[in-house]
């Protein structure tokens, strides 16, 4: 399973500060960049998902708008690539989750 986080940040005052400051917390919390605002990381189940979710609420921002999307394995392999290819780490692990190191 696959928890998609999509920023939208606004122009007010201090939004980048607190954009940066959430951007700065997916990375750290295993999540990777797939777009410039948006963000991705691989989960074990629901229940899982809902503990992400509640540390983002955590850390999200008053303005601008932080959505969450939670999607299957076989949901996310039938994306269709209009241009470009796959990444490494999607090449690289593909749909196992479960890479020992």
């Amino acid at each position: 399973m696959r928890l998609i986080v999509i920023l939208s940040p606004t122009d007010k005052w201090g939004t980048k500060a607190e954009f940066t400051k959430l951007r700065k917390f997916l990375l750290k919390d295993g999540y990777i960049r797939i777009a410039p605002e948006v963000f991705m990381r691989i989960v074990q189940n629901r229940k899982a998902a809902e503990k992400h979710y509640r540390r983002i609420e955590e850390v999200a921002p008053k303005t601008g708008t932080v959505r969450l999307l939670r999607i299957t394995e076989k949901q996310y392999k039938n994306m269709y690539y209009v241009a470009g290819d796959e990444d490494y780490q999607e090449k690289t692990v593909g749909a196992n989750c479960h890479i020992m190191i």
